[in-house]
């Protein structure tokens, strides 16, 4: 039977199973998990791993040879990144500005530093100068 998600359910989820890891857990006391299938992505190649920034913005999907780069928002891969054949799993930073991928076999761990870069399309908008004039819009984040 499918059920919908809800943020208060993964509440009520965390708190059962933070008392029944700690041995905390009433007796009788039972919990449903609640889920849907929220979509599903044919990819070519077979998925080895699979890793989402914390925002949610990005999935990370590792096929043999490449990192497809899949937007929720879009519903589509945005990007492939070339990696070693080798390499059998993804994790993404805390700030998702960073891909660790291991090759177990190969005994390496690689890592890739990511910047995203956005398209913003100015057609019809105000402008002084050359039309075709470059732009470069710099972001201080650690600035103290």
């Amino acid at each position: 039977m499918k059920r919908s998600s809800s943020s208060g359910m993964y509440l009520v989820l965390s708190c059962f199973l933070f008392l029944a890891v700690f041995g905390l857990m009433p007796a009788g006391v039972h919990a449903d998990v609640q889920w849907n299938l929220q979509s599903t992505l044919n990819i070519e190649q077979k998925p080895l791993d699979v890793a989402s920034s914390a925002d949610g913005k990005w999935v990370y999907i590792l096929t043999p040879g490449e990192v497809l780069l899949y937007s929720p928002a879009k519903k589509a891969v945005v990007d492939q990144i070339p990696v070693d054949r080798g390499v059998d799993s993804i994790t993404v930073s805390p700030k998702g500005d960073r891909l660790f991928l291991a090759n177990a076999s190969g005994k390496t761990l690689s890592v890739i530093n990511l910047k995203i870069l956005y398209q913003i399309d100015v057609k019809g908008s105000p402008f002084l100068g050359p039309a075709d004039a470059p732009v470069v819009i710099a972001v201080f984040e650690d600035f103290q």
